[in-house]
């Protein structure tokens, strides 16, 4: 009777807690292929980029703009080369195994990623600009879980990245316009692994999912920048949509050494993200000779976002958003060695929603930058603390990046 009765108890419990067992299963925010911190990023913002509240479509700095708007080229020194590098930081909540049904968190936890942002050369010649840059804009690391209790141990560990390589080209038009194009390569990898070992006296039991993928894709972007004044700059910016599509790998084993068992499933398919279109609009305008202003706005398109894995598609319910930044800058005069300087302050606000429609998230951060500006070198300090509403969970995303720019000739 008890056998016969089982099926129906739990339909039944089923029934009575599915609004909560729905809730868990939303990961929202963070999906396996979400980038860590944000889903909108569009191009690799500099140091100065970050303190003025990620404004990257008006106002050049260094080659790094090429990524956002090529127009911008034209604006560098003649012959000019960057490097950025960043710690980044942003907790979760809900994720993978993670507080979705299968182990739980009493709170939110943290992940933290440490690299090279980008590094690029500019030339510019007359009406005619170029660029050759390299970035790694997206992290797909996660906290590694690793539980034990008694003879039973799981850990599962998620890494990756994506990186761009871009060339790009501008040209100077009449009536103060100028046009630029970029070309992008993207290569990148997402791993995954959850290992489940069983042990007792007699055996150890080991139960492994493997899941790795290797990315590729190519997109276009573009820029018009509109000299309207010696004071005011605006500037169109836009990414063309596409396809990253990724080579899984799966592979399922389970092993009972003592019995000489070892199963394998392996399987592999061909999987794809398709990427949104992105517009966006900037403006900046220089007040005096030390103080400006500029603010981005950029328009994704998640709506048309798209996820097939192993054959499969994916639900991802997700809207249309728009991302805003804008900030203010002073450069103090300064003298270094009886060498004229300047001491860049730097303030922003960013507003950053997410795209996911189940949950309503977005991260309203607040930007700060300052560094000094030599003759032929610059170094340059942003960092950004952010903090998330909407999930309930309070998610915090903080960023630093250190920008070294030289200018081989002026």
């Amino acid at each position: 009777m008890q056998r016969i009765l089982f099926p129906f108890a739990l339909l039944a419990g089923l029934l009575v807690v599915r609004g909560a067992a729905s809730a868990q299963l939303v990961l929202g925010q963070y999906e396996d292929e979400a980038p860590l911190g944000t889903w909108n990023i569009f191009g690799a913002p500099s140091a100065p980029s970050l303190g003025l509240g990620g404004a990257q479509f008006a106002r050049a700095w260094d080659p790094s703009v090429s990524f956002s708007n090529p127009a911008l080229l034209l604006g560098l020194p003649r012959v000019s080369a960057s490097v950025s590098a960043s710690l980044a930081a942003s907790s979760l909540f809900r994720y993978s195994l993670v507080n979705t049904g299968v182990v739980s968190s009493p709170g939110n936890l943290t992940a933290g990623v440490v690299g090279v942002d980008e590094g690029g050369l500019a030339v510019h010649s007359g009406d005619w600009a170029f660029a050759l840059a390299v970035a790694a804009p997206e992290s797909y690391g996660r906290p590694a879980i690793v539980i034990r209790d008694g003879g039973y141990q799981l850990t599962f560990e998620q890494t990756g990245y994506l990186r761009v390589w871009h060339a790009a080209i501008a040209r100077r038009l009449p009536a103060g316009l100028s046009v630029g194009v970029g070309l992008n390569y993207v290569t990148g990898r997402l791993d995954r692994t959850t290992v489940e070992q069983t042990a007792d006296i007699l055996r150890v039991v080991t139960i492994t999912d493997d899941k790795s993928e290797s990315f590729k894709g190519f997109y276009l972007n573009g820029g018009l920048t509109w000299q309207a004044t010696a004071r005011l700059t605006a500037a169109l910016a836009v990414r063309s949509p596409y396809v990253k599509n990724g080579t899984g790998r799966s592979l399922l084993r389970y092993e009972v050494p003592v019995q000489g068992t070892d199963i394998r499933v392996e399987a592999e398919a061909v999987n794809s993200y398709r990427q949104p279109w992105v517009f966006g609009a900037g403006v900046s305008f220089r007040i005096t000779e030390a103080w400006s202003l500029a603010g981005d706005a950029a328009y994704f398109g998640w709506s048309r976002y798209a996820v097939t894995f192993f054959d499969e598609p994916q639900a991802r319910p997700f809207r249309d958003v728009v991302k805003a930044g804008a900030g203010v800058e002073y450069r103090a005069p300064a003298t270094i060695s009886r060498r004229p300087a300047r001491i860049p302050f730097r303030l922003g606000v960013l507003v950053d929603p997410q795209p996911m429609t189940t949950v309503r998230s977005a991260y309203l951060a607040l930007t700060f930058g300052t560094g000094l500006e030599l003759e032929t070198v610059a170094i340059d300090l942003g960092a950004s603390y952010g903090r998330e509403s909407g999930s309930g969970q309070a998610l915090k995303s903080g960023r630093v990046v250190l920008s070294v720019r030289y200018i081989f000739q002026e």
